[in-house]
């Protein structure tokens, strides 16, 4: 049985006949391809296929672009930013992660130069981040990105530093890594259910992060969320963002900062008979203990949780004891007890009553921003920031951001399969041969066949030009 299938790459559509058969060897259905050519009527199924002239102009990079464009058209969120450079800086980026100078040597290598026609220099990349950094067209973007997400079961908020030595005003000097640098923080607002980023801003480098939760809530509303459970660190708390939680009518989880006064009276309070059986809790291979207490915060009723780790609490006592044991004088022992005390323990603070088993989980899915945050600084090469004016720096952001979501997608559906760098640079050893009317795709490796088989993604064998 035979069936027509019409592929785009780039402005020309592409026919191919695709057969399926009966492997006997494998015991199942499989499909073979061939290529038609160029598409001219498609209601009348009239195709255009040169005469082959079996010169051989290039040898390009195949794979890695051909995968990511298969599986980028599945994705709706792009559909209105599916133009000029977009997709090819996007392939850039995930590809080849490297400074935006080198992106025309890439592009001069790889099938992308075939797919999108381009001036991929570095001048026309400034303009087109100067282009995309446009507010209006992010708004429309996320507008439509977080309709699509849906936020169900909670979000979670944080930043980063990205130090630079750009001359505008948002680039600040402020505290990063426990030393002062001039820097522009970046705020990521992450899905729960699906760890995908659903927002960002960038903030000046001096503004500390518990003044940023009141413009961020403000601006989800924009976008249609309004109710969620929120999961913050302990660098948000403060009176004036416990009260706008509550004045949201928005759920929270947040850790408790350890110069809190409600702080050292929980730990002298419920430290001592903390580790009881219980108290305790099965967290992955590890056992924690949790105690729940009610509790009064800022005039309203919340739900306090006292977690010791016994594990942490054991390093960070070896430790402080090696180091202060011959010094300490008796005068300071009451204040050593308290030190001790508190060794491993950390309390976390909720607007609704929670379950001791699942209260650590989920305070811990904080560490989907520190990936996404690793991903973007290691994987996609963030920083160095090598942008000079605010819009383009903002589109440049943006960029970044499609790319993260897109690298998000990959690796949520790999599994534990494969890495996302490892897909990448499997694929892209998958080379073409250009000849003046026809890209002809080498054979693939097993594990290519693999790759393109676990996203069912057809590999043509030869392509029109």
């Amino acid at each position: 049985m035979s069936f027509i299938r019409y592929k785009k790459f780039g402005n020309k559509e592409y026919a191919y006949e695709v057969t399926s058969y009966w492997d006997p060897e494998k015991k199942k259905p499989r499909q073979k391809t061939k290529y038609l050519g160029v598409v001219v009527d498609k209601e009348k199924k009239i195709f255009k296929k040169k005469s082959r002239e079996r010169r051989e102009k290039l040898i390009l990079d195949f794979g890695d672009t051909y995968f990511l464009n298969q599986f980028i058209n599945r994705v709706t969120f792009f559909e209105n930013l599916k133009k000029e450079m977009f997709l090819p800086l996007i392939f850039y980026r995930l590809c080849y992660p490297s400074a935006m100078r080198y992106a025309r040597m890439w592009y001069e290598g790889n099938i992308v130069r075939k797919f999108f026609d381009v001036d991929i220099s570095s001048q026309r990349i400034s303009e087109f981040l100067e282009e995309i950094g446009d507010e209006s067209i992010q708004r429309e973007f996320f507008k439509e990105y977080i309709r699509q997400i849906t936020p169900s079961e909670g979000i979670v908020i944080d930043t980063t530093a990205l130090p630079n030595q750009i001359n505008i005003p948002r680039s600040a000097w402020g505290w990063h890594n426990e030393e002062i640098e001039k820097q522009i923080k970046l705020l990521l607002v992450i899905d729960r259910s699906t760890s995908l980023p659903l927002f960002f801003r960038y903030i000046a480098g001096n503004i500390v992060d518990v003044s940023t939760l009141k413009a961020t809530v403000e601006e989800l509303k924009k976008y249609g969320v309004s109710r969620y459970f929120l999961i913050l660190d302990a660098g948000f708390f403060s009176e004036e963002n416990i009260k706008e939680l509550y004045n949201e009518e928005i759920q929270f989880l947040i850790r408790l900062p350890s110069l809190r006064k409600l702080y050292k009276r929980l730990i002298v309070e419920e430290s001592r008979e903390l580790e009881s059986y219980r108290n305790a809790v099965r967290y992955g291979r590890r056992v924690l203990f949790v105690k729940q207490r009610e509790v009064e915060l800022f005039g309203k009723r919340v739900y306090a949780y006292v977690v010791l780790d016994p594990e942490r609490k054991g390093r960070e006592m070896r430790r402080t004891l090696l180091k202060v044991m011959d010094e300490i004088e008796e005068d300071e022992e009451e204040e050593m007890e308290y030190i001790l005390m508190k060794k491993g323990i950390m309390i976390l603070i909720s607007s609704s009553e929670l379950d001791r088993e699942n209260v650590i989980s989920l305070y811990y899915t904080r560490q989907i921003a520190e990936k996404l945050f690793g991903f973007s600084k290691d994987d996609l090469n963030l920083l160095p920031l090598r942008v000079h004016k605010e819009e383009t720096l903002r589109g440049y952001l943006f960029l970044q951001f499609a790319s993260l979501v897109v690298y998000s997608l990959l690796k949520r559906e790999l599994g534990r399969d494969y890495t996302v760098e490892e897909v990448l640079l499997t694929l892209r050893n998958l080379k073409c041969k250009v000849y003046e009317d026809e890209i002809i795709v080498q054979e693939l490796t097993k594990q290519q066949r693999k790759i393109f088989e676990k996203f069912s993604i057809m590999v043509p064998k030869s392509m029109g030009i």
